[in-house]
């Protein structure tokens, strides 16, 4: 049963809504049907983060529809391209936004609305307990977009998973950061009416100094976020001697952090309860690092939550032992559909692989592609991606582990490694960085501190510095695709 809640803004005012909330949702489920969907259909929206896309998301639920929600940074070929992917019944659009999304069934808020006036006080749909909840796209490491099938038990799963350390309250104000094209939006939304917690969406900007203030005007108790919006938002407030001590708890996920923005976490956030966590989007919300255990496993991905299993696989298909690094695999509840009309990939990535079996047994799984070792005490870490290893010299060289070493070095923002054909080598290591505003010559030291951190044949052979901010993806996080591409155009000019 959801309880009342409420839509704050960015400055902490509550949003005032024409009529109560569930009102508004039986209002747009009464659009929908008005509009020909049904249960199964895609429907599909492209709005800024808000109450309005809030209430469409709920609709399409009690209809038994699916869920789309387009990444507000998608360019206008993305978003064609997504359409064309999800074949929605219907897309939802803000005002005088349909003449440049290109080919869809779009159709405006307002115009939606209008069709719903007839609606009944009491919505007749209910939610659909079972069956395809939503397609969140994500990019994944090859930067080409892929639709996940998100199923209701997934998201019912990760609810409770959530809960159960989290433990929200009515006195709750959460900062949606997340949007609802991501598994964790959508959740932050749930857990908001379960409770009676309130929503407080983001500035317009989302700069650090602008999240400060939001954070501060509208009392913000509950912040989750992705790794760039976290590196931004500890420097800034680390260069300035600021806290924000009325934080209940934060949250992180979508990747590594530097260890020296882990280590500043306390100072920032003083009384403030710190969940690492991880989980992608096929398989979400699945390890937690308790709070209690912060400061003694800092960077650990933490144990597996309660209901999930996960195994360490070696290459010749057998578990690894404690101490091994092998590739994380997800069993059981928390393992989504599968990739929306790639049956390939779907079948590469969700089925038993030939020699796995007497370890994963015959079940629904997903390979993760991510480097794990798990310690004696069960706690899981991190050690890089299949994808993203460097062959230099005969060594295997994880690309996550230079760009680790950069991160940590003061000055440096962001950093992404790669690696290009070598005569004598097979790859050779070269590393794109940003530096800080406030730090516009610290790449002077970067060589001197990689040679005391790195061994030689980790060392990259050249480091090109990025022209201002690093591009981020759809989902929030960096573009690795443009930012390699980029960084591979600029090793062969400058060889050429």
């Amino acid at each position: 049963m959801n309880s009342p809640f409420h839509v704050l803004d960015s400055h902490g005012k509550r949003i005032a809504l024409c009529e109560p909330w569930p009102v508004q949702v039986c209002r747009v489920c009464a659009a929908l049907l008005a509009n020909g969907v049904s249960t199964g259909d895609r429907v599909l929206a492209w709005l800024p983060r808000g109450w309005e896309e809030a209430a469409l998301c709920q609709a399409t639920a009690a209809l038994g529809a699916v869920w789309v929600s387009v990444p507000r940074r998608s360019s206008p070929g993305q978003i064609s391209a997504l359409v064309e992917d999800a074949e929605p019944a219907i897309a939802i659009c803000g005002k005088g936004e349909t003449s440049r999304l290109g080919p869809g069934p779009w159709l405006e808020w307002s115009d939606l609305l209008s069709a719903g006036e007839s609606a009944p006080e009491c919505c007749p749909c209910k939610p659909l307990s079972t069956g395809l909840a939503a397609l969140c796209y994500t990019s994944g490491s090859t930067g080409q977009p892929k639709g996940v099938m998100v199923t209701h038990e997934n998201l019912e799963g990760a609810h409770e998973r959530i809960e159960a350390y989290l433990q929200h309250t009515p006195h709750d104000r959460l900062l949606s950061l997340m949007p609802l094209s991501s598994p964790w939006g959508l959740l932050q939304w749930r857990m908001a009416r379960r409770v009676g917690a309130a929503i407080v969406l983001p500035p317009a900007v989302a700069m650090a100094s602008e999240l400060v203030r939001t954070i501060r005007a509208a009392g913000v108790t509950g912040l989750a976020a992705l790794p760039p919006t976290w590196i931004a938002l500890v420097d800034y407030l680390d260069s300035r001697h600021e806290t924000l001590p009325d934080l209940r708890y934060v949250t992180t996920s979508g990747g590594a952090l530097p260890r020296r923005i882990l280590d500043r976490f306390p100072a920032v956030f003083p009384r403030t309860e710190i969940w690492m966590t991880y989980g992608l989007t096929e398989a979400f919300r699945t390890t937690v690092l308790p709070a209690r255990e912060f400061a003694t496993r800092k960077g650990s991905l933490g144990r597996p939550c309660p209901g999930v299993r996960i195994e360490i696989i070696r290459p010749d298909g057998t578990a690894a032992a404690p101490g091994e690094t092998g590739e994380l695999v997800h069993l059981g509840r928390c393992v989504t559909l599968g990739y929306w009309r790639q049956p390939e990939l779907t079948r590469h990535t969700f089925s038993v692989r030939p020699g796995h079996e007497a370890v994963l047994g015959n079940g629904p799984v997903h390979y993760s592609g991510d480097r794990v070792r798990r310690d004696h005490d069960g706690y899981l870490w991190f050690e890089g991606r299949d994808d993203e290893l460097i062959k230099t010299g005969g060594h295997r060289v994880s690309a996550t582990l230079i760009e680790e070493a950069l991160s940590a070095i003061p000055g440096v923002t962001h950093a992404v490694v790669g690696g290009v054909p070598d005569e004598a080598l097979g790859q050779r290591i070269v590393a794109a960085i940003e530096l800080s505003a406030d730090s516009p010559n610290a790449v002077a030291g970067v060589r001197t501190t990689l040679r005391h951190t790195l061994s030689s044949h980790q060392q990259p052979s050249e480091l090109h510095l990025w022209p201002g901010t690093m591009p981020l993806n759809a989902n929030g996080k960096l573009n690795r695709p443009e930012i390699l591409a980029w960084l591979l155009a600029s090793v062969a000019a400058k060889n050429a």
